[in-house]
């Protein structure tokens, strides 16, 4: 199994590159769904999360509230990286399972992770992918998904630039265009890969 690491910044088209992947034939691990995972009501993580926030960023149900937490950790580096530092552990576990379940198959897993190079997880791939797009085209997909701009600046500010995540990968998909053009470079990315 050749493992491929794909990443990008908030809403550069990572998540619709990886939706390509997968239409194509790959096997796809998603890092974001992996964290939700890990959060969940009643486990370890989630259980420190309200110990070290506090309850206020729960909601009645007594899940967490994301975007209430997201707003505050966004505000805060410190506690950003306090949430990182109990969130990234579990997620990179269980992405090593799935790599270490599919280890003797045939094919391409990828590895859909918005903080490969921050969180040191290109360690564990063959290649890299970045998916690249303009600041303002980044924004303005985030608000047409309902992210206040306000919001998806914080977001931005705290994940490396893509310039630089782009120096370190193997291969960079430029994602200004279409789907249709996105999909034309994932493809002769697989070609390259394969």
């Amino acid at each position: 199994m050749t493992i491929v690491g794909l990443t990008g910044n908030l809403a550069s088209g990572k998540s619709e590159a990886a939706r390509i992947f997968k239409r194509h034939g790959t096997l796809v691990f998603d890092a974001d769904l992996a964290a939700k995972r890990t959060v969940a009501k009643g486990r370890p993580v989630y259980k420190a999360i309200v110990k070290i926030f506090g309850k206020g960023f729960l909601r009645k149900s007594g899940e967490l509230d994301r975007k209430k937490l997201a707003w505050h950790v966004f505000s805060h580096p410190k506690d950003l990286k306090k949430l990182n530092t109990l969130i990234h552990p579990g997620v990179i576990f269980e992405c090593l399972k799935k790599a270490e379940s599919l280890k003797n198959k045939k094919g391409i897993l990828v590895l859909d992770v918005p903080l490969l190079f921050e969180s040191k997880m290109e360690n564990l791939v063959d290649h890299t992918v970045v998916v690249r797009s303009k600041k303002e085209k980044m924004l303005e997909r985030a608000q047409s998904r309902g992210l206040p701009k306000v919001l998806a600046k914080k977001i931005l500010s705290t994940q490396w630039p893509l310039e630089k995540k782009a120096r370190l990968a193997d291969f960079v998909i430029e994602n200004n265009g279409t789907v249709v053009d996105l999909e034309k470079q994932v493809l002769a990315v697989i070609k390259k890969i394969k």
